[in-house]
């Protein structure tokens, strides 16, 4: 019974240990960028729906559209306390805007227009990240 209560203090630990290391991941500051919002109806994303430039399905709270002159498609991309995917482009989305996915037009238009400072997070540090410079709208 005492190696047990050892082997669950010591694998708590770990774990405890693996969750402050992703926690801390290093990221890239890009700066002030402004975010719109989009879903999957008509007006937002002109038939296309859920489909995605990257072919994932787009999901609320995860999925965002980028210019991939700045951001990569597939990068992990932390808005306030939010870590989002950038999975999808749009149109209107250039330098330093940002599209994020929402489930409906409501949630939309209750987003609106916002400008928030935007980070990178960076996987692996062996992996470049394109970081460069763009003009403000």
């Amino acid at each position: 019974m005492k190696k047990l209560l050892i082997l669950i203090a010591l694998l708590t630990i770990l774990l405890l240990n693996a969750n402050v290391t992703n926690a801390s991941a290093e990221t890239i500051n890009m700066g002030e960028f402004k975010l719109t919002a989009y879903c999957p109806c008509c007006r937002c994303s002109k038939g296309y729906g859920r489909s995605t430039t990257s072919g994932k399905r787009a999901k609320s709270s995860h999925t965002i559209a980028v210019d991939t002159d700045v951001i990569n498609l597939g990068s992990r991309v932390k808005i306030g306390n939010t870590i989002y995917t950038a999975e999808d482009t749009g149109s209107g989305v250039s330098g330093d805007h940002i599209d994020i996915f929402f489930d409906t037009h409501e949630e939309v238009e209750d987003f609106g227009v916002k400008y928030k400072n935007v980070k990178v997070v960076r996987k692996d540090k062996k992996k470049k990240h394109k970081h460069k410079k763009h003009k403000k709208h």
